[in-house]
């Protein structure tokens, strides 16, 4: 026991490498020890460690079911939220600073442009025309964020997904991007010396910042039924740098604590 809680304080403070942890993991889960068995075999389970395709669910969905998330989370996004926004960050153009741009929606503040989130992955877009990190060399947006939403909007068409998972992708989508928003423009802690230091920090924070979305939105993947936690991860795994996985493992961890503790 006290080996294993000493492991896990070493690589939630330190941020063990992935292949450390796995290797780690493994030595302890031979030894007897049973968290450490039950978080390998989630991990194994959710094929975090390799990059499969998703399984689907001999579930048929309806489309009202996604037609009925997505428009109570429009409903907020553009009433109260868009309000906030105009409010913290004020409008150039009275009551319509909202516009279309291409494929994505921009709301024109006294600031400047705000890429205004939605239940798409267009957002993503957006985020990468304001800020070009492609260009410095840093793809986050087009090779991690656009990707996996739309990975996700594709699985959901094909019935990959539950209710629950269906209200969760979406509960997630929206945090998310928020959360970029809040970043971003809201605390303006985005806009650093240089354009590659501005797109190195927005993944730093994403980073730090995912994990709360996952945790929390909807029911919390922890609370998914299983079959939509297996197709959640084997979505986004493919697309996981290394330190993206280290954050898949800690949110796995924590939902093993949480089984553990009930």
């Amino acid at each position: 026991m006290f080996k294993f809680t000493y492991f896990i304080f070493v690589f939630f403070t330190l941020s063990v490498d992935a292949s450390t942890f796995l290797s780690e993991l493994e030595e302890l889960s031979e030894s007897g020890d049973m968290k450490a068995k039950l978080t390998l075999s989630r991990i194994k389970l959710y094929e975090l460690d390799t990059a499969p395709i998703p399984q689907s669910l001999d579930i048929f969905l309806k489309d009202n079911t996604q037609r009925r998330v997505k428009k109570r989370l429009n409903d907020e996004l553009y009433s109260t939220y868009k309000d906030h926004l105009i409010s913290s960050l004020g409008c150039v153009d009275g009551e319509n600073c909202l516009k279309k741009v291409s494929t994505y929606q921009v709301l024109k503040s006294e600031r400047g442009d705000v890429c205004f989130p939605g239940t798409n992955c267009e957002f993503y877009k957006c985020m990468e025309k304001k800020y070009s990190c492609q260009s410095e060399g840093v793809n986050y947006f087009t090779e991690l964020a656009y990707p996996t939403c739309s990975t996700y909007v594709k699985n959901i068409s094909q019935g990959y997904f539950s209710e629950k998972g269906i209200e969760w992708i979406y509960e997630v989508m929206v945090c998310l991007q928020k959360g970029l928003v809040k970043e971003c423009d809201l605390d303006n802690s985005c806009d650093k010396e240089t354009r590659k230091k501005s797109c190195d920090h927005i993944v730093d924070y994403t980073l730090n910042f995912h994990p709360s979305c996952y945790l929390e939105s909807g029911v919390g993947v922890c609370r998914l039924p299983l079959k939509d936690k297996i197709n959640i991860w084997r979505t986004v795994s493919k697309f996981l740098t290394r330190d993206e996985r280290e954050q898949a493992y800690r949110v796995v961890f924590k939902c093993v604590i949480g089984e553990l503790s009930e």
